[in-house]
């Protein structure tokens, strides 16, 4: 086995592990706060996509997808070594068709007014997920 195949394997055990990590650690307090009063543990997902797409990226870098839906909403997801990671998918119906998405910086997401509460919900999340990797 090359130095090429132990890195992928690596480098998928450590994406699973950090899947884990942030399904362990969503809850209400990490949720969108327009979507909060609806959210479940049965839909861990639901809500969580701004801030799971800003902890994805402190871990593995690139891009960050934004699709806007007909009512206005927005759905974002990463884009990591020319793969679209989505771990917040799951708050959809499957059969849901996400728009196209456009491609943002971390700098554009950050620095949207529209955005400015989620600093908070963003560091719950971090402090969270890095509680989670330390430990396992």
């Amino acid at each position: 086995m090359g130095v090429g195949s132990i890195y992928c394997i690596f480098r998928r055990f450590c994406a699973y592990k950090f899947k884990i990590a942030l399904l362990s650690s969503w809850n209400k307090d990490t949720c969108y706060f327009l979507m909060e009063n609806e959210w479940s543990p049965k839909n861990p997902a639901y809500g969580q996509c701004h801030v799971t797409v800003l902890i994805i990226q402190n871990y593995f870098g690139d891009k960050i997808l934004k699709a806007i839906f007909k009512d206005g909403t927005g759905h974002f997801w990463n884009l990591v070594d020319n793969k679209e990671i989505d771990l917040t998918r799951a708050q959809f119906d499957k059969n849901e068709i996400i728009p196209k998405p456009t491609i943002h910086s971390r700098e554009e997401i950050e620095n949207n007014p529209e955005y400015k509460e989620s600093n908070k919900r963003y560091l719950i999340l971090k402090k969270r997920v890095e509680e989670y990797l330390k430990k396992h």
